[in-house]
């Protein structure tokens, strides 16, 4: 190890990140360091917001696009950050990763073509990143723009994605949402079917304990009856009924 890495390391562990200037942080980051401890500068830099922001241009028009680079831009929370990325995500035929982590906090700003165009990626890291995307546009989407974009990732055969797209879509109450969490409950693995039912009660509306109802008695499993059953003893059916 170097000298200066030696001294970079001292400064992380002896110093709270927002103690240390935005300034000294462009002036050791290189290249030349250890991506571990690019990543921390790039880091630090994302927690000092504007000053921060006004670092990492400085050091994205020195050495480029750098992944550590884009993660901190995603930190520090700047319009202009997030106009950035936006445009690194449009420049693209197919979105990158490492971009769309980014712009985890800005998924309201997407629109539904760039959000279809993520989650028709097939990696799992790209499908998880596209739906914590979407869950800053549930509300703001009509029902059948919200299945075009979830409905084919309830068939996808890794629980991960079923499960997370279950849970976008116990967020909103209308039958046709409800149609699609029950026939996961119906015909999912273990865990989606258990998560279906548990977003069910989740929404609690007549539609959704009818449904919950149908299932506790046709379900051909006893665990996931009982699940049925739980969710059902949650709610307050009185004022359903």
């Amino acid at each position: 190890m170097t000298v200066k890495e030696t001294q970079i390391w001292e400064r992380f562990n002896t110093n709270k990140p927002l103690l240390i200037k935005a300034s000294w942080l462009k002036e050791v980051y290189s290249l030349d360091l250890p991506t571990e401890l690019r990543w921390i500068i790039g880091e630090r830099l994302g927690l000092l917001a504007k000053e921060g922001w006004n670092v990492i241009k400085v050091l994205i028009n020195d050495y480029g696009n750098q992944p550590e680079l884009i993660h901190a831009a995603g930190l520090c929370h700047q319009k202009e950050a997030s106009n950035f990325l936006l445009k690194l995500l449009r420049e693209k035929e197919k979105p990158e990763i490492i971009v769309v982590r980014a712009l985890a906090c800005w998924g309201a700003i997407l629109s539904t073509t760039e959000l279809k165009n993520i989650l028709n990626e097939n990696s799992l890291q790209m499908r998880l990143a596209g739906l914590n995307l979407l869950q800053f546009k549930v509300h703001s989407l009509t029902v059948k723009e919200l299945l075009d974009l979830v409905v084919d990732l309830l068939d996808d055969f890794r629980e991960e994605v079923v499960i997370q797209a279950i849970k976008i879509l116990q967020r909103r109450d209308e039958k046709e949402i409800i149609y699609f969490i029950s026939k996961i409950a119906r015909n999912g693995t273990d865990k989606t079917v258990e998560t279906a039912l548990i977003a069910l009660g989740a929404i609690g509306n007549k539609q959704s304990v009818d449904a919950l109802s149908k299932l506790s008695r046709q379900l051909v499993s006893k665990t996931h009856r009982i699940i049925a059953q739980k969710q059902i003893s949650h709610q307050y059916i009185t004022k359903f009924y």
